[in-house]
């Protein structure tokens, strides 16, 4: 199956709860295999969370990419925040404009 055709889909877990969509594969070229798949939580928020899960938390990709695992234990395992938003001092902002005239 081609990455491009993974990426996007739903991901549930062992007990059919929804825990996000492929965001990202890890590809390891050399070896031909995948080190990691990167999830999304797709949470509505202004931080995003992607979960990491390796090929052995993966029972089956079909029409959905089903774990071997609960999603507590992926909310337990490293995860790493994304922000949405750029966080910036207005007061920088005024200071910007004002080198620019």
């Amino acid at each position: 199956m081609k990455t491009s055709k993974i990426i996007g889909k739903k991901v549930l877990d062992c007990n059919a709860n929804d825990v996000g969509k492929v965001h990202d594969i890890d590809l390891d070229i050399k070896s031909n295999t995948i080190n990691k798949v990167i999830i999304n939580s797709g949470e509505l928020s202004l931080r995003k969370a992607n979960y990491e899960v390796t090929p052995d938390m993966i029972s089956q990709v079909g029409d959905y990419l089903l774990l071997n695992i609960p999603k507590s234990e992926i909310s337990s395992d490293k995860k790493e925040d994304i922000p949405d938003v750029e966080i910036v001092n207005p007061s920088e902002l005024e200071e910007k404009s004002k080198s620019k005239q």
